[in-house]
């Protein structure tokens, strides 16, 4: 008779417990699945509250299920304990963040809305965006931790139900906790930096991509732009060509600057985007600016033309006059191609072109600030041109430079990429060119990069290929019709340019295709970095593919990524790796 009751007891309790754990993980499930809205909302500034409401509704319901008498007992059994315990922390991580962060994010993001962020008469109200700071940094670091403990718990133990639910939400999670790193870095960025707290100079280098440098192009045009209380100032545009030549370096260059740079890195501000690491040459910038005008700055900010493109695409078209009485319209379709090209085809004095560049600057500058278009549209824009390294932002403040390392707007160089959920970390290649004449060929340039036969190796390093494709656009027959200008002095139309591939930290270059009458590689250390060299030379039509025989650090098991420099055109060729992971292409 005790025996029977003792059965019928355990009976029930296991039903109790298998429907609680169904109970729960159809709660996780409805959770998963109301993420994506959620970061949809957030991300465009839309009225979040419904979708928080769903979650808290469902990370209420997954944790009342999973508390009691019952998992106390399940949690210290054979078996399901690990099922059990698993289930309880993602439920209560979830839970807390669901209740507590949630709701802070929800009354922030109204004010860091791209709506609310647009400019009205001149200026942006910096007041809402800094109240919202402490709220959103509070969320930030919950939904941090939430993510981190979900991230943690090893899914291979559990049964195969639970442990699909728990990674359906630890990749949904993962986007929210992406999201929330990148508002609580821009609550506490945006309002300093313009001008909240006292007034901000800052240099705008705006990149030539058809004069390749390596982390975009020469620094084509400076603005200096001043921020004071949300409202930004055009004070002066300067053609980077009148800025140098200096005597010597403005800096004191390492060997490896000087070996693979030249003195030019420091003597000219046309060329401070040799170096591949942005926040070096962002320094070399503000001495360079320092010594010309006698003006500190607090920051360097990159664009390039594809990117002021994109931005036309969110406040519309732009009209200019230009030097022979017209007027010039440009879009977002056209902009790029005119700007990178077009320019030095109309006008053959270097003067008139930079004139009508200035112009350009003014005009798209008057749009952002006047708070035309779609604001929206604008923060697209802006995102994508900044993963495409295309936007890139360095600061003088200490604390500042902190929040941006590691971002894509820092555009450090770096050989290897730590996963902020303590995940394997990633190897990074990094292949650059710099133009070895004075001409503007490289708008013809396109650049293919792909990484193959990955090899997993037993120190967790990782022996791979890097396939790259140099390929010439430009015919004979439009070289023939080219001004000296785009051809350089005395050019052909061929392009010209050295290629330099960075191995991840830690790693090295095994070896290099060389093509006959090549000559090898001249290899160099980068910053901790190996680096091999060589110079290229494309007469028009033609390509070229290199091939290196790479491998990267220690314990570095996760998916190689590739950063290179951009080009003048928007384009991404993508081959599939194969091994230990997924290439990542640029």
């Amino acid at each position: 008779m005790a025996g029977g009751i003792a059965l019928v007891v355990a009976l029930a309790w296991s039903a109790w417990l298998v429907t609680d754990v169904l109970r729960a993980r159809a709660a996780l499930e409805d959770l998963a699945s109301t993420l994506p809205a959620l970061q949809e909302q957030v991300r465009t500034g839309r009225d979040a509250g419904a979708a928080i409401d769903d979650v808290r509704r469902s990370a209420r319901v997954a944790a009342s299920v999973t508390h009691g008498p019952h998992w106390t007992v399940a949690r210290a059994l054979p078996f399901v304990g690990d099922d059990a315990r698993a289930l309880g922390a993602v439920t209560g991580a979830v839970d807390r963040v669901a209740q507590d962060a949630l709701p802070r994010l929800a009354d922030a993001v109204a004010v860091a809305s791209p709506s609310a962020l647009a400019p009205t008469a001149g200026a942006v109200d910096l007041g809402p965006l800094s109240a919202a700071r402490d709220d959103v940094v509070a969320a930030d670091r919950a939904v941090t931790a939430s993510y981190e403990t979900v991230a943690g718990i090893d899914t291979t133990t559990l049964v195969n139900p639970l442990a699909a639910a728990v990674d359906d939400l630890r990749e949904q999670l993962g986007g929210v906790a992406s999201q929330t790193a990148t508002a609580a870095r821009a609550v506490q960025l945006v309002p300093p930096m313009l001008g909240a707290e006292g007034a901000r100079d800052y240099l705008v280098l705006v990149q030539n991509n058809a004069e390749p440098r390596a982390t975009g192009g020469i620094a084509g045009s400076v603005l200096h732009l001043r921020a004071d209380s949300g409202a930004v100032e055009l004070v002066e545009v300067r053609p980077g060509s009148a800025l140098g030549a200096f005597p010597e370096s403005v800096v004191d260059l390492s060997g490896s600057e000087a070996a693979l740079f030249g003195d030019d890195l420091g003597r000219y501000m046309v060329n401070v985007t040799s170096t591949p690491d942005f926040p070096r040459a962002a320094r070399v910038a503000r001495e360079a600016w320092l010594r010309q005008t006698g003006e500190e700055v607090d920051g360097v900010v990159a664009v390039d033309p594809v990117a002021l493109a994109g931005v036309l695409g969110g406040v519309g078209p732009v009209e200019v006059g230009t030097p022979d009485g017209g007027t010039l319209r440009l879009t977002t379709e056209d902009a790029a191609a005119y700007l990178l090209n077009g320019v030095y085809v109309d006008y053959a004095d270097p003067a008139e072109q930079d004139a009508v560049l200035a112009l350009v600057a003014r005009q798209v500058l008057g749009s952002l600030t006047a708070g035309a278009g779609d604001a929206g549209a604008l923060v697209d824009a802006l995102a994508r041109s900044a993963r495409d390294g295309r936007l890139l932002v360095w600061s003088t403040r200490a604390a500042e430079q902190d929040l941006l390392t590691g971002t894509v707007l820092s555009g450090e160089l770096v050989g290897r990429r730590a996963d902020p959920a303590g995940g394997p970390t990633s190897p990074v290649v990094g292949v650059y060119l710099n133009a070895t004449t004075a001409s503007k060929t490289g708008y013809y340039l396109d650049s293919t990069v792909a990484v193959g036969d990955v090899t997993c190796r037993p120190d967790g390093s990782q022996a791979f290929t890097l396939h790259v494709t140099l390929a010439s656009t430009l015919t004979r027959a439009e070289a023939a019709g080219l001004p000296e200008y785009v051809l350089g002095a005395g050019g052909d139309g061929t392009i010209r340019t050295n290629l330099l591939v960075y191995a991840p930290q830690g790693g090295g270059i095994r070896g290099a295709s060389t093509g006959e009458g090549e000559p090898g590689l001249f290899a160099q250390v980068h910053d901790g970095l190996v680096v091999g060299a060589r110079s290229v030379a494309l007469a028009p039509g033609e390509s070229a593919t290199y091939e290196y025989e790479v491998v990267s650090g220690r314990n570095q098991r996760g998916t190689v990524s590739v950063r290179k420099t951009p080009g003048a055109r928007n384009e991404t060729t993508a081959i599939p790796a194969v091994g230990c992971g997924t290439g990542v292409f640029s």
